[in-house]
């Protein structure tokens, strides 16, 4: 469950309409660069799951001798996750300001960062079995793919986000989801 909140005291839909639409206008101005939300800080606020997508990828780095993070926006997590970094690091991002900047950010450090387009059908510029651990959090894949490229033994952690995510909200701008069949039982049979 996601909150906005427009003012530290109050909640979008107790506002009115004009100054709903007006608050939206200033958010779309904001400046957006990798994964960097903090101007939200204080105003955004998620239901988080029952596990830390960052403590596990530390934990199957800690084992691995390769790591690659796909999509990795401006590398702002993965940098998080740098003193438990293999050998053999690489990250992957399309979106030319992310690109930029987690080639600024990660290059530096010895990481190759790899412009390449994720989807759920396109195949990757790896090697079979180039990769002890696979990491993937709410970008798009593909499972053969990732499958072709672990090494045998090999580990592949995504975080997700269902299809149907705010559901309550596209209805009130009556929006049709994107992805709707992004799910736990879609993903399981890919």
């Amino acid at each position: 469950m996601l909150c906005l909140k427009s003012k530290p005291d109050s909640i979008l839909p107790l506002m009115n309409p004009i100054e709903m639409v007006e608050s939206w206008k200033r958010e779309e101005q904001q400046p957006f660069s990798g994964w960097d939300f903090s101007y939200l800080d204080e105003r955004m606020h998620e239901e988080q799951p029952p596990w830390s997508y960052l403590s596990r990828a530390a934990d199957l780095m800690r084992r691995s001798s390769s790591v690659i993070d796909l999509d990795t926006g401006g590398g702002e997590r993965f940098l998080e996750l740098r003193e438990y970094w293999p050998g053999k690091v690489v990250a992957t991002e399309e979106y030319p300001p992310n690109f930029l900047l987690a080639t600024e950010r990660l290059t530096p450090l010895g990481v190759q960062v790899v412009d390449i387009r994720l989807t759920d059908h396109d195949p990757m510029p790896f090697a079979d079995g180039d990769f002890d651990l696979v990491l993937n959090r709410h970008a798009a894949f593909n499972a053969s793919e990732v499958a072709r490229i672990l090494a045998p033994g090999g580990t592949f952690l995504t975080q997700q986000v269902h299809g149907l995510w705010a559901y309550d909200l596209m209805a009130v701008f009556d929006a049709k989801s994107q992805w709707p069949d992004a799910n736990l039982e879609s993903m399981s049979r890919s």
